[in-house]
């Protein structure tokens, strides 16, 4: 069987991160950097160290500009306290494909999302998870946005 991507395109195993702090909210879309940030002050506040990149789900068309997110952050702890915060000792995504934006996002993430759904479509798959976004700890300009499939 051929599988056909879309150009910048990937196809990719499994994503997954080790000890996650994670908390979903819902906001209007144009406060999406306050919010990140408002998240890993949380973060930081509970005396906890990030040991990768933040990453977040986006869990709905934001038709009315209002998007329910959730932030995703691995961190060196194995526990956490009482807080607002959740804890995931694994995460784990399998059947994933991928795209790379490197600048100018709110431009190009339609076109991202575009491209993963039409490659999934084509090759007659399901989509099985929401967009995931990692953010790049070395340039924030470039992001990493995930779809995992049905296989």
């Amino acid at each position: 069987m051929t599988y056909t991507v879309a150009e910048g395109v990937t196809n990719s195993d499994v994503f997954s991160a080790e000890n996650v702090v994670k908390k979903r909210l819902t906001f209007p879309v144009g406060q999406m950097s306050q919010e990140a940030e408002a998240f890993l002050d949380e973060v930081a506040s509970q005396g906890l160290h990030p040991k990768g990149s933040l990453f977040y789900s986006l869990n709905n068309v934001p038709y009315d500009e209002m998007v329910d997110i959730e932030f995703f952050l691995p961190i060196q702890e194995t526990e956490i306290g009482q807080g607002g915060l959740a804890f995931s000792s694994y995460f784990e995504m399998n059947n994933t494909i991928l795209t790379v934006v490197d600048h100018d996002y709110n431009t190009l993430a339609e076109e991202a999302y575009a491209k993963l759904l039409w490659t999934l479509d084509v090759n007659h798959q399901e989509v099985n998870t929401p967009f995931y976004h990692v953010i790049s700890q070395e340039d924030p300009r470039r992001i990493t946005i995930f779809l995992g499939y049905a296989y």
